[in-house]
């Protein structure tokens, strides 16, 4: 059995930013930032500026994957636990398909500066727009957020888009090798791509009858684009568009 997780980075960027924004550095009293989560940050479009910039899993940012390392390993130790009593193997994993968006759709606002009602991360995925140091810096965060001494884990399902540009051409397919033998390295479980333009999303959800034979990657399945509700459609196209490797 499993014990799925939706919303990995989404949690651990919000702990990130509760941990740093207010009990460290004391930019923010707590009431406010619940105040600004309270009004989803109508009129309050500083406060989720502020969390914005705070430290982000997806960067290779010790500050954040050190959290999303605890998670980890104290999501582990749950499944065990509860594993031994119902007398069955139960890991934790991280593949929640498309869930991570009608699920998103009934929570509110979050300390990362999510909007209400909108998708959570995907499985091992960085936040929508968050992993801003490059593809290489989303896999170190996968590597350094898991207990590879502990073996209670499944797969972790990990989303990354490039733009066709930065895969042209025979370097372009060099870069992704390299790219593909670093996720190897790393012992990590599970990474598929999308390449393909934010604006060719864009313009196939604005006519979908010029596009009907447009296929993406969803999570461990491929589907045609305009045949997809529109919330996972603007969940793909929110997704970080990686230009350079």
């Amino acid at each position: 059995g499993y014990f799925e997780c939706l919303g990995y980075s989404t949690a651990i960027d919000s702990l990130a930013a509760v941990k740093k924004v207010v009990y460290e550095d004391g930019v923010l009293s707590m009431q406010e930032l619940l105040d600004a989560l309270e009004c989803d940050f109508v009129g309050r479009e500083d406060v989720q500026a502020i969390l914005a910039n705070a430290p982000k899993y997806g960067n290779d940012d010790e500050y954040a994957d050190s959290i999303g390392l605890e998670i980890d390993r104290l999501a582990q130790q749950f499944s065990a636990r509860y594993a031994k009593t119902l007398g069955i193997r139960c890991d934790f994993r991280m593949v929640p398909f498309t869930s991570h968006v009608p699920f998103g759709r009934v929570v509110s606002a979050t300390p990362n500066g999510r909007r209400a009602w909108t998708p959570l991360s995907d499985g091992s995925s960085a936040s929508h727009g968050a992993d801003i140091s490059g593809p290489t810096a989303v896999l170190r965060s996968n590597f350094n957020t898991k207990n590879y001494n502990m073996s209670q884990r499944a797969a972790r399902l990990l989303n990354v888009k490039f733009s066709p540009r930065c895969l042209e051409g025979e370097a372009g397919t060099r870069k992704l090798v390299d790219f593909i033998r670093v996720f190897c390295d790393l012992r990590l479980w599970h990474v598929q791509f999308n390449v393909i333009n934010k604006e060719t999303l864009i313009q196939a959800q604005q006519h979908p009858e010029l596009y009907k034979g447009l296929i993406v990657r969803i999570a461990g399945y491929s589907a045609y684009f305009t045949e997809l509700s529109r919330d996972l459609q603007n969940d793909l196209i929110a997704r970080t568009e990686h230009d350079t490797m």
